[in-house]
């Protein structure tokens, strides 16, 4: 515990520096650009200017950098609960979505 902040999270999370490039589909069909910069087996924070609702379950499409032998790695595809959204100000991205992945769908 750090101050009055209390971890909760069970799996360690990994930054991405930079951010991975990732799309989100939202429940009404609606296509959202989007960067993941911190992932772990059980979740992921993003960057967007989609601003969901709490508890909205969105499909994510996270690019995998690198890949084998100049082949591109195939992109991670869950569905996404939203545990948290936190507005930006300034830059290029309206918020800041933390979510619980519930499925892998590839």
């Amino acid at each position: 515990m750090v101050g009055n902040f209390v971890e909760r999270r069970r799996e360690r999370r990994i930054p991405l520096p930079g951010g991975v490039p990732a799309r989100l589909l939202s429940p009404r069909g609606e296509v959202h650009e989007a960067v993941c910069f911190e992932l772990s087996a059980g979740g992921m924070a993003l960057r967007t200017n989609y601003v969901p609702a709490a508890s909205e379950l969105l499909a994510v499409q996270v690019e995998q950098p690198g890949g084998v032998r100049g082949m591109p790695a195939r992109p991670l595809r869950v569905r996404l609960e939203v545990r948290r959204c936190l507005g930006l100000e300034g830059g290029l991205w309206r918020c800041e979505v933390g979510g619980r992945i519930v499925e892998v769908l590839s």
